[in-house]
This record gives structure tokens, C-alpha cells and sequence, in this order.
């Protein structure tokens, strides 16, 4: 979501040059709070970033607060935009789930909680609700993909918004080096968290005598 342009100030940049202004802050500042936190971002180092001046930055967010804020609604819009393609497209639910693991540990960046931990102290209650929003979304969507397998009959009956928080916590391992590295990619990663939902913990049979 990106957030509407204020209304051009003395000495600040020309409205006509807000849409792809204001568009590569967003990108740029979000790379840098996914790949840094809230605390080693600031909208100086943003600025640099974007080779654009401060003065830029504060003309379209007004402080780090409402950037973090933008850039996290930002990058959760995609992450919800791309997550729905993928799992109400073609193919079983198993092999969406997959695409979905593939796709999202691929990028590797800080701990999602982790960084809202460290920002809250800085934000409104509005700010971190609509982020809380935001990542709800998600959830909602992947608990109606499991809910609509259930119904169809592909996977027994359970919790559905249980079975998406459980589904996106496995897939933060994408950040553990003993995990994902040089003997364990990616995707074979993420194949073995999705067979790891799918069979759940069933007990081991005894053999027979």
C-alpha cells in the first residue's frame, strides 16, 4: 500500500516527480528494514540508498515510524499478492504449498517478529495494528486455501488458521545457516517442511512380530 503524496511544500521536490520518487523510497527502504531491522535503518542511510536527498524522504514520510509502517504494508501486499497467485492456480494443494515454501525462503531476511519487537516502542497502536492487519491478510488467505481442501475432502479436517501459522513459522528456518547451507538448499528445505505439514507427527508403527 503505498501511502497518498502530500501536498507539494516550499523547497520540496515537484509533484510531478512523486510517483517514481516516492516508488523507489518504498522499494529501497523496504530491502533495507527486511534485510537490517528497524534500529540500523534511518532515513538518512534511506536517502543514500536511493541517491536522492533527505529532504526527499521527509517530504513523502514524515519520519521513520510512518516509513517502517509503509514498508512493511509494502512488502506484506506483495508477499499476500504473489502467495495468491500461486495457491489458487493449478495443481494439488501439496504442490502449491511447495511453490509457496520455494518462493518465500528464497529471501532470506530478518525475523519477521523479531523486527516489529524492535520497532513497536517507536510506533502508534494505529501503526502497529495496521501492520498486524496486513499480515493477517496472509493468514486469512492460506486458512481459506487449507479450509477449501478440507471441504473438497483432499485433507482431513483441522484447524485451518492453526495450519497457516504453523505452515509460515517452519518456513522462518530459511534464516538458520544449520538448516538451509551448502549440503541442504533451499528447495530441498522447503520440500521437507511441506511433507513434514502434510504427514504431520504420526506415530511410528511397531513392527509386526
Amino acid at each position: 500500500m503505498q501511502p497518498t503524496p502530500p501536498k507539494r511544500k516550499p523547497g520540496r521536490p515537484k509533484a510531478t516527480s512523486t510517483p517514481p520518487t516516492m516508488g523507489q523510497i518504498l522499494r529501497t527502504a523496504s530491502q533495507l528494514f527486511m534485510e537490517q531491522g528497524f534500529e540500523n535503518v534511518s532515513l538518512e542511510s534511506v536517502a543514500q540508498a536511493c541517491g536522492v536527498t533527505k529532504a526527499s524522504v521527509y517530504y513523502y514520510f514524515s519520519n521513520k515510524a510512518v516509513l517502517f509502517t509503509e514498508c512493511l504494508l509494502f512488502v506484506l501486499k506483495i508477499a499476500h499478492d504473489q502467495t495468491a497467485i500461486i495457491v489458487n492456480g493449478p495443481g494439488t494443494l501439496k504442490e502449491r504449498l511447495l511453490e509457496v515454501a520455494s518462493r518465500h525462503m528464497r529471501n532470506a531476511h530478518i525475523d519477521f517478529e523479531s523486527m516489529m519487537r524492535e520497532a513497536s516502542p517507536g510506533l502508534t497502536d494505529e501503526q502497529v495494528a495496521r501492520i498486524r492487519d496486513g499480515e493477517q491478510a496472509l493468514h486469512r488467505l492460506l486458512s481459506g486455501v487449507f479450509q477449501r481442501a478440507m471441504t473438497e475432502g483432499e485433507i482431513e479436517n483441522n484447524d485451518p488458521m492453526l495450519l497457516s501459522h504453523v505452515f509460515t513459522a517452519m518456513m522462518t528456518v530459511r534464516n538458520r545457516k544449520e538448516i538451509v547451507n551448502d549440503l541442504q538448499t533451499v528447495e530441498q528445505t522447503s520440500s521437507l517442511i511441506v511433507q513434514l505439514l502434510w504427514d504431520g507427527l504420526a506415530p511410528r508403527r511397531e513392527p509386526s512380530p
